[in-house]
């Protein structure tokens, strides 16, 4: 199998021995992973309607820590996070609180106030805020005039959907904001984890994020009384394959094809196509939720897709190996 690099640096051009039937497994998966996470703001969009913010918070985190025991094994993931270093304890716990509470907590009542669709391009924000971050916390100076470039021509394609194609005044409508906020937080908690916790096993970063974000809640709860129990036994019977949904396609089938892809595939391509699940995303809000594509839908997402593309094929990160960790650990969702 010949390989591209999209990278300044020699090879341009690297020849893996792949088998076909490998290869096949690799983009069967990794199309699956696509369709798989165009679902999630559309079947949280649904959700809201029966679920307050921070009950979606608790079942995602609750959901995605089921998944990774049942894809990793329960004993060797709960072992490999009982040794984590002491070092590590502290940055993990921010990691957890960021990328676990607050980000989705922001995510999930965004939604309640803006549109799927909306949330599939506001969503996008993530990779400038990260970028910002990276040059700003890390001190990363290998961004360039290109990486402006591209970040600029995301923020343009952000820009024309908030102006709905520049014939309204500037004004953020609050779900479009906290989606915002939500995607800056989690680039935030990238930051961390990339600082800090590199080392660090992904599967065993995310399913730590997820139990802390579990115990955060039941310790806040003598504090503030959720009626999480009260709003799942009032749950409406018609909601329930949207909850399976979520759980089973949004999170455990995302999650499975997803760690299946790059086992396959080299994680620059799963990288790369994986960007086409904005058009997933947009398409199944479309056709499950019914709501409006507009034409300035079309030309702010040909944007965000655009720069966001530019950005894969540039490469922001500095070496091929933490290219791989980071899209491991920060794989749309972000989960």
């Amino acid at each position: 199998m010949i390989e591209i690099q999209f990278r300044r640096e020699w090879p341009f051009i690297a020849v893996r021995r792949e088998t076909f039937a490998s290869r096949s497994i690799g983009w069967i998966a990794l199309s699956v992973m696509i369709l798989a996470s165009s679902t999630h703001n559309s079947f949280s969009k649904a959700l809201t309607e029966a679920l307050s913010p921070l009950s979606i918070v608790f079942l995602s985190e609750f959901l995605t820590a089921f998944f990774i025991f049942l894809s990793f094994g329960t004993l060797p993931t709960i072992r490999t996070l009982l040794h984590v270093h002491q070092k590590e304890i502290a940055p993990l716990l921010l990691f957890g609180i960021l990328n676990g509470i607050i980000a989705p907590f922001f995510l999930f009542t965004g939604l309640q106030y803006t549109t799927a669709v909306n949330g599939e391009l506001f969503g996008r924000w993530e990779v400038i805020a990260f970028i910002f971050f990276g040059y700003f916390l890390l001190g990363e100076r290998h961004f360039t005039r290109t990486h402006l470039l591209a970040g600029i021509i995301i923020a343009l394609g952000i820009l024309t959907v908030t102006l709905e194609g520049f014939q309204k005044s500037f004004s953020f409508h609050i779900g479009d904001l906290l989606i915002v906020l939500a995607m800056s937080v989690y680039a935030c908690g990238a930051t961390v984890f990339k600082r800090f916790l590199s080392r660090v096993q992904p599967q065993v970063a995310i399913v730590g994020r997820s139990l802390i974000a579990m115990m955060a809640f039941f310790l806040l709860s003598p504090f503030h009384q959720h009626p999480l129990l009260a709003e799942l036994r009032l749950f409406p019977f018609e909601l329930l394959p949207v909850l399976i949904g979520f759980g089973a396609i949004s999170r455990f089938l995302h999650l499975l094809s997803f760690y299946e892809a790059i086992e396959h595939l080299p994680v620059s391509t799963v990288s790369l196509v994986s960007t086409l699940n904005i058009v997933g995303g947009v398409t199944f809000a479309h056709l499950y939720l019914g709501e409006s594509v507009l034409w300035y839908h079309f030309t702010g997402g040909a944007l965000i897709v655009l720069g966001t593309l530019s950005l894969e094929l540039l490469g922001v990160h500095p070496t091929p190996e933490h290219h791989e960790r980071h899209i491991q650990q920060h794989h749309r969702h972000h989960l």
